[in-house]
């Protein structure tokens, strides 16, 4: 057979090739997830233990008060102690705590003040450090300003984190905001990718990061593990914490907690930015403590999203119908997967505008992980411009 006839043979049936590994992919994937919600739970502890919860509070363009305000509504048949830290400048953000203690006068809430870090608003590192002295529970949460907890958050985070051999526990976020393009790109691309991500893994290593939105760690465990210490140097204070944990001989403890993050990005730029870190960091502070294994297993449970935008690049090269049907069939398979991961796990739904955007994160940002992962060394953060060190420390820039 003439080498021209081969290669127009192998084209022509390659797109359906991968549209039938993506859907093996999918269907894996979604298989693994159910099997983990469907776990049974770890026996309730005879005697709940008592966990104080450290907040950190920044101005921001989120709805503070909606977030905080579900802190005062868990569901948790302990003492909670609530420690809120304001920067000492930050007057609104303190009005707004002291509002809502007064509003439920029964919500165990204290308002902390942090200092500033060398003449500017206080880290949030610091702000942790200066609520760690009031701290009195036998388990510690920690949690961003951003963070909508659900009732029961308390009742799933804690449980696991007093069995043998868990040092560490943490759970899976669900983007709420849809309010402009930019942020419901970056709620579209969490939600299709944060539980076909984390929960897999699961089944082929033990988790080698925590998310540092909201976990928990035990006092002891804390402690032992150096808390906040030298974690002000460090960039993936997340990856750095769960590699301490790790070093004790512990792990981190992946849960079914779900908890609604509230994100505003005002421009695709800052969309941009927010995904260069995300994977430029962990490459520079987590790949290079990553075993053979765990690198091997997070490649090949990332790989199949490549799938959709090469279908797409087959399909405008080849301009013909066995392409663009075997594109549309994978994005029938991502949407599917899409919307029964929102109605069965997440218990959120998309606006049925914004699905384009659902769609195009399908195509798309598959590239914004790729620019990511090949970008430099060097990031926007918190106002700063920073070059980041291999193994998580870093320098200032601008």
């Amino acid at each position: 057979m003439p080498k021209n006839t081969t290669l127009k043979t192998f084209l022509t049936r390659l797109p359906l090739v991968l549209a039938l590994l993506y859907a093996a992919d999918r269907a894996l994937k979604l298989l693994a997830v159910a099997r983990f919600f469907r776990r049974a739970a770890p026996p309730a502890p005879e005697e709940w233990p008592a966990v104080t919860l450290i907040q950190p509070v920044t101005r921001a363009t989120h709805d503070l008060q909606a977030t905080l305000r579900t802190r005062a509504a868990l569901d948790y048949p302990a003492p909670q102690q609530h420690l809120l830290v304001c920067d000492v400048a930050d007057t609104a953000s303190q009005a707004l705590v002291r509002a809502l203690m007064a509003k439920h006068p029964r919500w165990s809430a204290q308002l902390i003040l942090a200092p500033p870090d060398d003449g500017v608003l206080a880290s949030k590192i610091t702000k942790i450090t200066t609520a760690l002295p009031h701290a009195t529970g036998a388990a510690y949460v920690c949690v961003d300003d951003d963070i909508a907890l659900r009732p029961d958050a308390l009742r799933i985070l804690i449980p696991p984190l007093f069995q043998p051999g868990v040092g560490a526990t943490f759970g899976v976020a669900c983007y709420t905001n849809w309010s402009n393009a930019p942020s419901a790109l970056m709620s579209a691309f969490v939600n299709a990718n944060a539980l076909l991500s984390y929960i897999p893994l699961t089944w082929l290593a033990e988790p080698f990061t925590i998310t540092g939105h909201c976990f928990a760690l035990r006092r002891t465990v804390w402690d032992a593990a150096g808390g906040m210490e030298r974690l002000q140097d460090h960039f993936g204070d997340d990856h750095e914490m769960a590699r301490r944990v790790r070093a004790l001989r512990l792990r981190a403890e992946q849960t079914p907690l779900i908890y609604d993050v509230d994100n505003t990005f005002p421009t695709l730029a800052a969309f941009h930015a927010q995904m260069r870190r995300w994977f430029v960091m962990p490459r520079m502070a987590l790949v290079p403590f990553m075993t053979r294994r765990e690198q091997a297993a997070s490649t090949l449970g990332s790989a199949g999203n490549l799938i959709v935008p090469l279908l797409l690049g087959l399909a405008l090269l080849r301009r013909n119908r066995a392409g663009w049907s075997a594109l549309a069939s994978a994005l029938l398979c991502f949407a599917g997967g899409y919307a029964w991961c929102e109605r069965a796990v997440l218990k959120r739904s998309t606006p049925l505008g914004r699905w384009p955007l659902v769609l195009a994160v399908a195509l798309f940002g598959p590239l914004e992980v790729i620019a990511g992962l090949l970008a430099g060394d060097t990031i926007e953060w918190r106002g700063r411009r920073l070059r980041l060190i291999r193994g998580g420390t870093f320098e200032v820039l601008s």
